[in-house]
């Protein structure tokens, strides 16, 4: 009866070791300048048959409060009643909000979802808005948002995005990724500026083919994925991405990056599991789990 009572007790510290850990998002690049969250936050539209979004939403905002990221750029903050308590939550923290864009103006359509919160001052540079959206993409005004900001005495630009979903849609992701490149990152381009690309890509990493058309297209690189998750999107740790896929796993979001001729010194990719329990029992804060770069120019 002992031995069972100690392996229980080991077992019940071991999860809950695990559980903090995930939720911090401990910074691992000494004297980085800046600290960039890129997350799909799966607050969809109040039409959209999807339970506990403002529950989930307040527990996102309190996770990510306690944190030190200095950008977070957010997919699918659709949800207007939840992103309202999550502003309410953040505006001290981040007192500089952008988005979420392409705001409709029709009641049968919803924004891009994309939206940017800072404690650095941050310039819109410009916008753009997709018209080929397939399916229930056709109701959400997607597209992508670029901004400049400066870092001791070293600017940089920052682009949120979210792409057509589904595999089936890669013609429509190659037209969206190339009007990115031309209606937003070469026309902003400037030498030794960087432009960081954050969002939901719904590009498979497996996908070879895809995957390095969007880096061409972008003229932008990725990197080495620190830490044991790999995968962005992962029915096998996260319980609301398998009531989707099931027990596959794969990486739809990407922190990518053009260097514009800037010898970069550092930069530290990992993939950020916050957990928080929102409803008894439940821990995961998105389908999606987020992607952090750390970069030190």
């Amino acid at each position: 009866m002992n031995r069972i009572f100690w392996l229980v007790c080991v077992l019940l510290t071991t999860y809950h070791s695990r559980l903090s850990a995930a939720t911090t998002d401990t910074t691992a690049l000494a004297g980085r300048d800046l600290k960039i969250l890129s997350w799909n936050i799966y607050l969809l539209p109040g039409i959209a048959p999807v339970a506990g979004r403002t529950v989930r939403a307040a527990a996102i905002a309190d996770t990510i409060s306690k944190l030190d990221y200095d950008i977070i750029v957010f997919q699918e903050a659709f949800h207007k009643k939840a992103v309202k308590a999550m502003r309410e939550k953040l505006k001290s923290t981040y007192p500089f909000m952008y988005g979420p864009y392409n705001q409709p103006k029709s009641k049968v359509r919803v924004n891009s979802g994309v939206w940017i919160i800072s404690k650095l001052p941050l310039k819109e540079l410009g916008t753009t808005q997709f018209s080929n959206g397939k399916v229930a993409d056709k109701f959400a005004l997607k597209g992508a948002a670029l901004l400049e900001g400066t870092v001791g005495k070293q600017t940089f630009q920052i682009l949120g995005t979210h792409l057509q979903a589904e595999d089936k849609f890669n013609h429509i992701r190659r037209e969206q990724f190339t009007q990115i490149y031309t209606k937003l990152l070469k026309v902003y381009q400037k030498e030794g500026v960087p432009q960081i690309i954050c969002g939901d890509m719904n590009t498979q990493l497996s996908e070879q083919e895809e995957y390095n058309f969007m880096l061409k297209a972008f003229d932008a690189e990725n990197g080495f994925v620190s830490r044991a998750q790999q995968h962005t999107y992962d029915g096998t740790t996260n319980r609301l991405a398998a009531s989707v896929w099931k027990h596959a796993a794969t990486t739809l979001d990407y922190i990518l990056l053009r260097k514009n001729g800037l010898p970069v010194k550092a930069a530290y990719r990992y993939i950020s599991t916050l957990r928080k329990e929102w409803k008894k029992g439940k821990f995961d804060l998105s389908d999606h789990y987020g992607v952090v770069l750390e970069i030190k120019f």
